[in-house]
């Protein structure tokens, strides 16, 4: 029967059968060691959350010493659901990502906004918090974002800001802006105050902490970059990402998400005025 079979024919059926047999292989090799995060922590009864400390009034420390904010009780009540004990790891702009690459937090509830650029590196969580990106700047001196082309601007280091605002002016055909990148958002504030810079831009829930009380600030109005702040998890482990949003629902459908934010944006008394900006992804 071989004698009849065209030699090429038959060699690339041999190829092919060796390649499929190595895929195979390689499939059965990892599928069985493969584990998720949901049985590390399951398992040491404990998760390991990354929270930015100096992000007000999402998550900072007060003047009392003590490390309060909306993430930071919304990640407690993703762990209590969880039936977790929640470790907290301060996190910034740039290790709230590098820490879950290199396994040293579980998830990243740390303000941060879902984009594709981040989605290479990791993955997200469904969508808890809705906001955008405008321009904090001195009182008088600019009326809205435009205004702002080819101008010194600050932004957070490693901050979503960054490509958004390039974007913007090169879509508008405006002139590039020089950016600042900071650190420290008090610095970034201290150079706006000082004129070292003519805007500083960042999630507007901050802008407006940040200058809360001071008539010397103003936010401009609009933006350009919607936020939707996402819990950052480990790429492609769908397992744990899946309880992590089903943690998350169960918090909203339960009105404790209600109450925390209506707690830390909405309630009498807040400096900070943020009605809810949309509607949690439920599952049925």
């Amino acid at each position: 029967m071989m004698s009849n079979t065209n030699p090429k024919s038959w060699r690339r059926y041999l190829t092919l059968l060796f390649a499929s047999l190595l895929f195979l292989a390689a499939c059965g090799s990892d599928g069985g060691s493969a584990s998720s995060v949901l049985d590390d922590v399951e398992e040491a009864g404990t998760i390991r959350i990354g929270v930015r400390n100096d992000n007000p009034p999402m998550s900072f420390i007060d003047d009392a010493g003590d490390w309060i904010g909306f993430d930071l009780e919304l990640a407690q009540a993703v762990a209590d659901e969880m039936g977790l004990e929640a470790e907290f790891v301060p996190v910034d702009g740039t290790t709230r990502i590098t820490f879950l690459e290199s396994g040293e937090v579980d998830m990243s509830v740390a303000s941060m906004n879902h984009t594709r650029s981040r989605d290479e590196a990791i993955d997200f969580s469904i969508t808890y918090f809705w906001d955008n990106q405008s321009f904090l700047v001195r009182t008088g001196s600019y009326s809205n974002i435009d205004e702002l082309f080819g101008q010194t601007v600050a932004a957070n280091a490693g901050s979503s800001v960054i490509d958004s605002w390039n974007s913007y002016v090169a879509e508008a055909g405006g002139a590039a802006s020089e950016i600042v990148e900071f650190d420290d958002k008090l610095a970034a504030m201290e150079a706006l105050r000082s004129g070292a810079v003519e805007g500083y831009s960042e999630d507007n829930i901050t802008l407006l902490s940040l200058a809360a009380g001071d008539p010397e600030l103003t936010l401009l109005p609009g933006g350009h970059n919607p936020v939707q702040f996402g819990i950052g998890v480990p790429e492609n482990d769908s397992q744990w990402r899946d309880s992590v949003n089903l943690a998350l629902q169960e918090v909203w459908k339960s009105g404790e998400f209600q109450e925390l934010y209506d707690h830390w944006f909405v309630d009498e008394g807040r400096i900070i005025d943020l009605p809810l900006g949309g509607q949690m992804e439920i599952w049925p």
